[in-house]
């Protein structure tokens, strides 16, 4: 049978942003390459063969000014790619700037995080 199904938008975001920024998937691992940003689904709706995920951006860094930076760059890497249809992703929208935060594993880090509206298409897949 043949279905349409949402994509695995972490691993997706993940993969695009690896090409040009360290990115990970939860679970964060216990050893880590700085900068790096932190992908992470937290909603979304569907609507025919469009998703809208909600995704938070996560940027760690040894100081605010990398952290900052990290983040702005890999949301320009998002809309990039969304722009040059490369991907499932189709569009981003951010809905939170960069705000400040603390990790509470490792508090002598800076944390910078961002939300934002990833539009992707479904994909077509062959089920048992």
């Amino acid at each position: 049978m043949r279905i349409k199904r949402s994509v695995d938008i972490e691993d997706v975001i993940r993969t695009a942003l690896n090409e040009h920024i360290t990115a990970y998937c939860r679970p964060l691992p216990k050893e880590y390459r700085l900068p790096n940003i932190l992908v992470t689904q937290v909603g979304g709706a569907d609507r025919n063969n469009i998703d809208s995920f909600e995704v938070v951006l996560d940027a760690r860094a040894k100081t605010e000014e990398t952290a900052s930076l990290t983040l702005r760059n890999a949301i320009g890497i998002l809309k990039e790619i969304a722009a040059e249809q490369s991907t499932a992703i189709r569009y981003i929208t951010v809905n939170t700037n960069g705000s400040w935060d603390f990790d509470p594993v490792r508090p002598d880090l800076a944390l910078c995080t961002a939300r934002i509206r990833v539009t992707a298409h479904m994909e077509n897949v062959e089920v048992n």
